[in-house]
């Protein structure tokens, strides 16, 4: 096509090029919203009936599937990919109509994964650093790190639970080597089957220094700390691992005593 003889003055003359781009804007913008609202279905989608387990229809909304390259090697991951969970939940409906509250059905509650206590099923690695070294150490394995003078040093001293009894024993901290931050205590336990050593989240902990240097912990009683779930190597936690142990002290605001599953008034 031959440009040379249009005439582009006239022709914008008879253009409100401020509406054509106001409707440009409109077209760009909602197919944003639509993109958007596609993308966030990748995880957790399709929902299913808690009764018949039925998969709701979702439409257009419901993306296709796209694969994710994970990075150090760790392969790939297809979302969605319409696969069930395969874990049990040990819940159990507290009245028998739809939508009842549900109860968990352990011995120990904060260890039945649900309810305040619930954690994703992450991948069983430890967390890596761009390097594609463990992010996550005990500090006796880092030449690097350690507790400034000065600073409450919590190694060597009692954890207490919310009934003020003492859980264990701090014997390390374990440092997140990308934020140079403390992550987790090691906190040393005994019980029938001995003693061993568990981890705790330092969020959960408050550092105590009068009458005497401790570790307080409003979320769980001192004898809970021995069943705080373990991890498979002495010296690293992996991603699941984590969930796992955040989920325990987490249930233990809403199970750690019967009183507080009840009404507050």
């Amino acid at each position: 096509m031959d440009f040379s003889q249009f005439d582009f003055v006239n022709f914008t003359t008879h253009l409100d090029l401020a509406q054509v781009l106001l409707y440009g804007f409109w077209l760009f913008f909602g197919y944003l919203l639509f993109y958007l609202q596609r993308e966030t279905r990748r995880e957790g989608y399709p929902l299913e009936s808690d009764e018949t387990g039925n998969v709701y229809e979702h439409g257009i909304y419901m993306p296709g599937p796209k694969t994710f390259r994970l990075p150090h090697g760790h392969g790939s991951v297809t979302v969605p990919n319409y696969e069930r969970e395969a874990r049990e939940l040990a819940l159990q409906p507290s009245e028998p109509w739809s939508g009842a509250p549900k109860d968990p059905t352990g011995d120990n509650p904060m260890l039945d994964g649900v309810g305040p206590g619930a954690y994703a099923l992450r991948a069983d690695v430890p967390d890596l650093l761009n390097s594609g070294a463990v992010k996550i150490r005990p500090m006796r394995m880092l030449e690097a790190f350690a507790i400034p003078d000065g600073d409450p040093n919590p190694i060597g001293h009692p954890v207490v639970g919310c009934d003020k009894e003492v859980g264990g024993t701090v014997v390390d901290v374990w440092v997140d080597q990308a934020e140079s931050v403390i992550r987790y205590y090691e906190i040393k336990v005994s019980d029938e089957d001995g003693a061993r050593t568990v981890l705790m989240p330092t969020n959960f902990a408050v550092v105590k220094t009068q009458p005497n240097l401790r570790l307080y912990v409003h979320a769980i009683k001192g004898e809970h700390f021995a069943d705080v779930p373990l991890t498979a190597n002495p010296d690293q936690i992996t991603m699941l691992e984590e969930e796992k142990i955040m989920g325990y002290y987490g249930a233990g605001y809403f199970y750690a005593t019967p009183k507080r599953a009840e009404p507050m008034f």
